[in-house]
């Protein structure tokens, strides 16, 4: 029978230190959790009938939908988003450019005329309209530097 014991001879041992077979109850523990497991299922199944409850007054607090109102589209105030931004800058653009370089009657009866851009400036540069800055050294006349 001496054989049945562990030899404890070769294991170190502190007489401090002691096993205390009551220190968890495994039975507690299994009742507590699934208590736990219980409460968290009467928790998800009350707020789901709660969220359905929710979604029954919202249904019933908007007004109904009338019976052609899903055909008629009515588009929000303003401002709107573009639907083609990139589409839009182009068209932009080029309504920008006919009006720089086309000819076109501003008022007929004064004789406003739109012209194209470049042909201005050369206009200008033929007429002499802009005002010139005095070479170093050249004497300032007192017209010097006026428009006309």
């Amino acid at each position: 029978m001496a054989e049945n014991k562990p030899n404890t001879a070769d294991e170190p041992r502190n007489p401090h230190v002691r096993y205390e077979p009551g220190d968890v109850n495994a039975v507690s523990v299994t009742k507590f959790g699934m208590g736990m497991a219980f409460l968290i299922l009467v928790f998800l199944f009350s707020l789901a009938g709660l969220f359905r409850y929710f979604a029954k007054l919202a249904a019933e607090a908007q007004p109904p939908v009338p019976p052609m109102g899903a055909l008629v589209q009515k588009l929000p105030p303003g401002p709107r988003l573009e639907a083609h931004p990139s589409l839009d800058m182009q068209e932009m653009r080029d309504a920008e450019d006919r009006k720089l370089n086309q000819y076109a009657w501003i008022d007929p009866d004064k004789g406003i005329v739109q012209i194209p851009v470049d042909r201005a400036m050369e206009l200008i540069l033929e007429k002499g309209l802009l005002p010139v800055r005095p070479q170093a050294g050249a004497p300032v006349s007192a017209t010097a530097g006026r428009t006309p």
